[in-house]
């Protein structure tokens, strides 16, 4: 996960990403478009792939979307990856100005018109497309970027309800899980749900390259291990302030509610909200070991049931970059029982 605040920064950090082994870059929509992160990236790389997790979709046309992930697809010789996201209603409509529309619904339209422009200029097929909320029909000749020579660019969903997830397995090339979600919600909410949609689609779990969930810390020391469990209990608690995440916490039965979180929120007990988080439940939310242990614990959290494992040095403590690279390769050296 790449996260630098300005885009001049972008270049620097992917390529350092690459250098230390990782497959792929995470590019977030914070402060900087995830798609100019891409390009950064796509300019100063040549192996690592680029992975906008997540791009807010609705703020853009779908044609606008297209036109600059196949550009991307090109500069990157295949590297790029199109993760897309609906955002919840309070930025659509507060920070974006954007109509709140059914989210779901919504998303499988924005899908299936990349796909009906991609055909048109992968293929040569007319433009010539009707959905419930996108319509497009025009595409002359001098707006036409012609086919790829690369495969097109893969479409990864950000799904963490059900009906997101249904839709994810039915069309998407990928699932992004999120960073809030706990191995129980994974694996009774999120897979059942994949495997809906993908059945909807005659195919298989095997067909949707699957991400890792949640949270994961590292530290070289006892100390540090005890400053990454302190900062996600603040992190959980944060996103479990959210009304996103209720139907999460009434799954567990946990003894904190909602109300209990929210009611922190608006004193602006921040630094305090941590302490509602419990030793159990944090443990449902992360992954926490020393740089020597964490590749058994990972195997033990995820060996089997997905497919790409995503890092966030947010959440590491004292570790060099060799030692970054060194557990990097220790990670990619797991293998499945």
């Amino acid at each position: 996960m790449v996260r630098p605040k300005r885009l001049e920064e972008f270049p620097d950090a992917i390529a350092r990403a690459e250098a230390l082994g990782y497959d792929g870059s995470t590019l977030l929509e914070l402060t900087v478009p995830p798609t100019l992160s891409a390009v950064a990236g796509a300019m100063t790389t040549s192996k690592i792939n680029l992975l906008t997790g997540v791009f807010v979709a609705f703020p853009r046309s779908p044609m606008a979307t297209a036109y600059d992930a196949w550009s991307i697809q090109s500069l990157s010789k295949g590297r790029f990856q199109l993760g897309i996201g609906s955002q919840i209603k309070a930025h659509l409509t507060r920070r974006f100005s954007m109509d709140f529309q059914p989210p779901v619904r919504r998303m499988k339209d924005y899908i299936k018109s990349l796909h009906a422009i991609w055909d048109c200029w992968q293929d040569g097929t007319r433009l010539d497309y009707e959905g419930e909320y996108y319509k497009f029909n025009l595409m002359i000749p001098y707006y036409n970027p012609g086919p790829l020579e690369f495969k097109r660019p893969p479409i990864y969903v950000a799904a963490i309800n059900k009906y997101m997830c249904r839709l994810t397995g039915e069309l998407a090339d990928g699932h992004l899980p999120g960073d809030p979600i706990t191995d129980k919600w994974f694996s009774e909410v999120m897979v059942p749900n994949l495997e809906i949609g993908a059945r909807r689609a005659g195919r298989t779990l095997a067909d949707i390259e699957l991400g890792s969930y949640g949270f994961i810390g590292c530290a070289n020391t006892d100390e540090g291990l005890e400053k990454v469990r302190a900062g996600l209990k603040e992190r959980v608690a944060f996103y479990a302030s959210t009304p996103e995440y209720e139907k999460m916490l009434e799954l567990h039965g946990w003894d904190v509610n909602l109300s209990d979180f929210i009611n922190m929120a608006k004193e602006n007990r921040w630094s305090e909200m941590g302490s509602l988080v419990t030793d159990a439940m944090l443990e449902s939310y992360a992954v926490i070991a020393s740089p020597r242990d964490l590749p058994a614990a990972l195997k033990k959290r995820f060996g089997g049931q997905v497919d790409r494992i995503q890092i966030d040095e947010t959440w590491f403590d004292g570790l060099s970059d060799d030692d970054t690279r060194e557990l990097v390769a220790a990670i990619k050296s797991i293998q499945p029982e």
